[in-house]
């Protein structure tokens, strides 16, 4: 494992994923300003992810280019126009600020999930979980420091937390190779041939995402509009959507260390049928501290599978490992965040509170599913 390394490239998942969370903790106070439905608060919670669709174009893309340029790329748009979303003036700026955003996550992470997994070595869950431990550090910190940001300086001055992002893609450039080793002559045909071959349990690997994700996105983008729901302020309600996020980083960060050792596959069905009884609970609860613990759990067990599925998609296609991340990353959020609008318009007619009661149940199908994945190479 080349820690150093993996560091580097850690933090700048950190900034990525800080970037494709300013988002949130601020839909409130967006909805209020602009005067926005739910219905179209939950389409603005799904650009990013629906953007991160293309990236298995990406994929196919940089699994064919001989220097990883879309991970110096997609930093610079994210760091550039995401930021852009505090002095929007109106939806339709938003909308395209946050799009081009999206078009940066989703060309930064399918090449720099491939450059872990070799920056990893032999530990490859382990390291990736280090990895998804960067960039969910920053989807679980931005809840708890943007909210504050805006209340005390401002959204109008939010582009000033572009300079991280423009400082670390200037750090990759110089310190850590972005050669693709995988490039060979003549070796698309073949490439494809063995993709074909393990279509199917990179199918259900997929599916499994995505049906995740629905629950995963739906409590991340709506936690905020629960606590205002609940009378809670826009701190309050940030910080249970940090608390939620943060138990993801931990939650993945053990599965990954345990999944060098265990069963991946076990480890991914019993992480997401344990999941539904605390985030059903949470939902239900009035109790605010009690309601953190049991978010902090069930949000743990829920994402605690990320780096698994993204080590199975790698062992299964090596060859096209920038393709294979692509499946259970940005596709299967893109695909799982169509849902919002969806959710969104539930929860206008029975309340975001009911809503979450029902995203709860649907990881004890998921877990079932996972049943049928194909067994890691360590099993």
């Amino acid at each position: 494992m080349q820690k150093l390394r993996l560091l580097l490239v850690s933090l700048s998942h950190f900034c990525v994923d800080s970037y494709a969370s300013l988002l949130q903790p601020v839909l409130p106070l967006l909805k209020a300003n602009l005067g926005l439905s739910l219905a179209q608060t939950g389409f603005l919670g799904t650009i990013v992810s629906i953007c991160n669709i293309s990236q298995p174009l990406m994929g196919l893309w940089a699994d064919r280019m001989g220097r990883r340029y879309l991970v110096i790329a997609g930093l610079l748009l994210c760091a550039i126009f995401s930021p852009l979303m505090g002095v929007a003036p109106n939806y339709a700026l938003l909308v395209v600020s946050l799009a081009l955003g999206g078009i940066g996550v989703a060309a930064f992470h399918p090449q720099v999930f491939s450059l872990a997994g070799e920056l990893s070595g032999e530990r490859r869950s382990f390291g990736l979980a280090l990895f998804i431990f960067g960039g969910t550090m920053g989807l679980g910190l931005s809840p708890l420091w943007l909210p504050l940001y805006a209340e005390k300086i401002g959204l109008h001055a939010l582009p000033l937390v572009s300079i991280p992002g423009l400082l670390f893609a200037v750090l990759l450039l110089k310190f850590v190779p972005l050669d693709n080793p995988q490039v060979k002559e003549g070796g698309t045909a073949s490439n494809w041939r063995l993709l074909g071959r393990d279509a199917g349990p990179l199918a259900l690997i997929t599916l499994i995402v995505v049906l995740r994700s629905v629950t995963g996105l739906g409590f991340g983008t709506f936690l905020s509009l629960l606590g205002e729901e609940r009378g809670l302020n826009l701190v309050m309600g940030g910080v249970a959507l940090g608390v939620y996020n943060i138990a993801g980083v931990v939650g993945a960060l053990i599965a990954g260390y345990m999944a060098d050792r265990l069963s991946p596959k076990g480890i991914v069905c019993v992480s997401l049928l344990l999941s539904a009884p605390p985030l059903y609970a949470f939902v239900s609860t009035e109790d605010v501290l009690m309601g953190y613990v049991l978010l902090a759990v069930g949000g743990g067990l829920l994402l605690a599978s990320n780096s698994i599925m993204v080590a199975l998609a790698q062992e299964l296609a090596p060859e096209n490992s920038g393709l294979a991340s692509s499946l259970p990353l940005g596709l299967s959020w893109g695909l799982a965040s169509t849902s919002l609008p969806i959710i969104g318009g539930v929860a206008d007619g029975i309340g975001v509170a009911e809503t979450l009661k029902y995203l709860a149940l649907l990881p004890i199908f998921t877990g079932l599913l996972a049943l049928f994945l194909p067994s890691s190479k360590r099993d």
